[in-house]
Parts: structure tokens; sequence; C-alpha cells
């Protein structure tokens, strides 16, 4: 599979992208914002990893490239639920030099029209920290809305309230009715 934008690839990982991967996960500035995942934090870890998470047919994590096929980041679909058409989208943008660039709203919207003309999705929703207003105005520019706020605790006694948001397919083209155009 092979997903592509104007200025973005999204494509499947492979053991080549590992340094990439560890390297993002043990970035503080990457990691401030997200919950623990379960990604690898070591090379050694990223085998076991990678063969779990190419077996999991709830899962579509795709590592994002420039059109050069520099990857810059990762992306997710987690937890799909093929009967009702749900799934949750996380994101991350690794490379400092392309943050607040327009990247991560186009792997968004690139993946969302996936989603829902390829995968037959209906729901795609997300959680954000509050604190997390880049994000928030990525999530919204391409349509999501906030659906509900609770609050987590973080690390040993910090708490955090969490936004969630979430956009529907029916929304998504009437903002985008050409969207099977977007992931050409």
């Amino acid at each position: 599979m092979r997903i592509e934008g104007e200025r973005i690839v999204l494509r499947p990982i492979l053991p080549s992208d590992f340094p990439a991967l560890v390297k993002w996960t043990k970035d503080p500035e990457v990691g401030h914002y997200m919950e623990d995942d379960g990604y690898p934090e070591t090379l050694m870890d990223c085998q076991e990893w990678y063969q779990k998470q190419r077996s999991n047919r709830r899962l579509r994590r795709l590592v994002i490239t420039t059109r050069d096929g520099l990857p810059i980041g990762d992306i997710e679909l987690d937890h799909i639920t093929w009967r009702s058409g749900d799934a949750e989208l996380r994101i991350r943008i690794g490379e400092s030099e392309y943050r607040g660039k327009g990247y991560g709203a186009e792997s968004v919207l690139t993946l969302l029209s996936y989603a829902f003309d390829e995968m037959k999705l209906s729901r795609i929703y997300l959680r954000v920290s509050s604190a997390n207003q880049a994000a928030i105005r990525c999530y919204e520019k391409v349509g999501f809305k906030k659906e509900g706020k609770l609050v987590r605790t973080w690390g040993s006694q910090d708490f955090r309230e969490i936004y969630l948001m979430r956009i529907l397919k029916e929304e998504f083209r009437k903002l985008y009715p050409h969207s099977r155009q977007l992931a050409g």
C-alpha cells in the first residue's frame, strides 16, 4: 500500500525505518504529548514490535515520507472496528524541521481520504492534550470536531485535560467532495 498526497507519501513501515522510529520515540519534544503507545525504544525492540503490529488486523501504521522518500513521521489508525467502521487516529511528525509546515495536516487528510473511501470506515476519532494547540489547530483544519473531554493522569502526579475529537464520513465528504482524488 502506498498512499500519495501532494507533498507526502504514506507507506508501510520497513525495517530500514527502525532507527528513525527509535529516534522519534526518544525525542522528548515528540513524546511530550504522546501517551506510551508501545513504540520501540531500542533497535533490539524493533523486530518484535514490527511483527506484532504487522499481524494486528485492527491496526494500520504507516510511515510519512516526503515525496523523495525521507521519513519524517508516522501515522496510524488503531482500534479499527470493522463492523461499526470506527478507528482511532494518531500521528507523530518526528523530524522537527517538518513540524508546523502543514505536513501533519496533509498526512491526516490523506489518511482520512483513504480510510473513508478505500477502507470504508465511517468515523475516525482521536485523543489530544488540550495543551497541544498546534495539533488541535491541525485537526480542526481538516474537519475534526471536539466531542468531549476527560482528565487523565500523565506521569506520576501530573494531570492533563484530553479532548476527544472525531470526524464522520459524511462530514468529510461535505468538506472534501473530491476526496478520492486527495489520496491519488
